[in-house]
């Protein structure tokens, strides 16, 4: 065999290798998005009618979600760790530490202008929101930029 011909089928075996990582990757996210989905979709079913969001759910349903979305992000999170190069660990460790700080500063500083009587009380669903959204956009800068 020529060296043209190994190099050729290491290639080969480099990219299979990518496609299995990038399948897992995948499989590991989308049940991360279904067991979301379920949590939604039930939570929506137990609310009480005409109420705001996740207004007046069961307190089983409540326990029940949590344990689901505790395990979900601490087992997937786990699972996604082992299935991602050493790159993706670093954009997404990254992309991590800027909405940690967002959300740090964002929360601070509602709060005591909240405690001033300049504003009115944090909204936790804006702040989980908005600091997905800063996750997202820093992990989006870090993967895209040239």
């Amino acid at each position: 065999m020529t060296r043209s011909m190994m190099m050729a089928n290491e290639v080969k075996d480099g990219l299979a290798a990518a496609r299995a990582r990038t399948r897992r990757q995948r499989i590991i996210l989308f049940t991360l998005m279904g067991a979301g989905a379920v949590v939604g979709f039930f939570s929506a079913m137990f609310e009480v009618e005409g109420g705001e969001f996740l207004e007046g759910i069961p307190a089983a349903w409540a326990i029940a979600a949590s344990l689901i979305t505790t395990i979900g992000i601490a087992y997937g999170g786990w699972r996604y760790n082992r299935v991602t190069d050493e790159l993706e660990r670093r954009d997404n460790l990254w992309s991590s530490a800027i909405a940690l700080n967002f959300y740090l500063a964002l929360y601070a500083n509602w709060y005591l202008w909240w405690r001033g009587g300049l504003v009115r009380e944090p909204q936790h669903e804006a702040l989980a929101v908005a600091t997905f959204a800063v996750m997202m956009l820093a992990y989006g800068y870090k993967k895209l930029r040239p």
